[in-house]
């Protein structure tokens, strides 16, 4: 299979771009170099919005106290609750790592957006992230109020890493008959630890994610269980009864073909799907280069499912 081309634009952006701590070429470098990933975990300086309140808190946890950073657009009335699962291959990452996406969903949306720290690998294996995020939903559903959030509109969201934790917290909330999850947006998620799919075997050096560095990513996560259904989602027997979904994949990515077959098989289940596939776009390209056409539209598109979907 031919890896499609790169939009124009984004390339421009690839070519030029300061990496920085973050490489847009060459990841599974960085994961493998203890240094280089120790500057990877660094929390970012994170942008402002004087429409947005933000705020930490702290709940009891599964490996003790977890954090969330909770985004409160300035409204009076109970918002509908969005819990955010931040991405990072499993082993770096922060809530303000992706600040930018928490207060834009925060203030389009008009929901309050709780983004939960989860603990990262390889210190902490699964199940240790998706349960954490799990938890964090289970409070969300009890304290609701005092985020001044509706408990009857909660979706989750995330993307890549994030997105399989979201994935794998509505699963979990269907079996253990746990908090209702109203909807799911996940962007490009990682939900098939075999690695199976065509464009994972095939795009193996693509930008900034390739073959090696999903390897590294689920030998640092869940080596052993990759297989088990809160691991990988798409390998889940039964997907019927979960929440509708939107899914966004990018034509250039090792994690596009699984993110489609999760879809096809959200809809076969009788679960309301809606796909899309940015055209040209690669990992990661909404929060790496968010100037971007592409971006612009695909963000403007995640606000529009969850805003639909939150406040029908």
């Amino acid at each position: 299979m031919p890896v499609p081309a790169v939009d124009p634009e984004i390339q421009s952006l690839l070519d030029t771009a300061d990496t920085g701590v973050f490489p847009v070429h060459g990841l599974d470098a960085v994961l493998a170099d203890p240094q280089r990933y120790a500057l990877l975990r660094a929390r970012p300086d994170t942008p402002v919005d004087d429409q947005v309140k933000v705020s930490d808190l702290y709940i009891p946890g599964p490996g003790g106290r977890l954090r969330l950073r909770v985004y409160r657009p300035d409204a009076p009335e109970d918002l509908p609750v969005i819990l955010y699962v931040h991405g990072g291959a499993f082993t770096y990452g922060s809530p303000e790592a992706e600040e930018g996406r928490s207060l834009r969903y925060a203030r389009d949306v008009r929901a309050v957006v709780v983004s939960v720290d989860y603990r990262l690998a390889p210190e902490h294996p699964y199940p240790a992230a998706a349960d954490d995020a799990y938890a964090a939903l289970t409070w969300i559903a009890a304290n609701a109020a005092e985020l001044g959030g509706d408990p009857a509109r909660v979706a989750v969201a995330g993307g890549s890493a994030g997105g399989n934790i979201a994935a794998s917290t509505a699963l979990r909330a269907r079996d253990q008959a746990g908090p209702r999850v109203l909807f799911q947006s996940l962007t490009y998620p990682g939900v098939d630890g075999s690695l199976a799919t065509a464009s994972a075997r095939e795009f193996t050096d693509t930008p900034v994610l390739n073959r090696r560095a999903m390897e590294l990513a689920w030998e640092y996560y869940a080596e052993g269980t990759h297989s088990a259904p809160y691991a990988s989602p798409l390998r889940a027997t039964d997907l019927s009864g979960l929440p509708p979904a939107y899914i966004a994949v990018a034509e250039v990515d090792p994690l596009r073909d699984e993110g489609r077959d999760y879809a096809a098989r959200l809809s076969a289940a009788g679960v309301t799907t809606e796909l899309v596939q940015v055209p040209g776009a690669v990992h990661g390209f909404d929060l790496l280069f968010p100037q971007a056409r592409s971006s612009e539209r695909n963000l403007a598109d995640q606000v529009r499912a969850l805003r639909e979907a939150l406040h029908h």
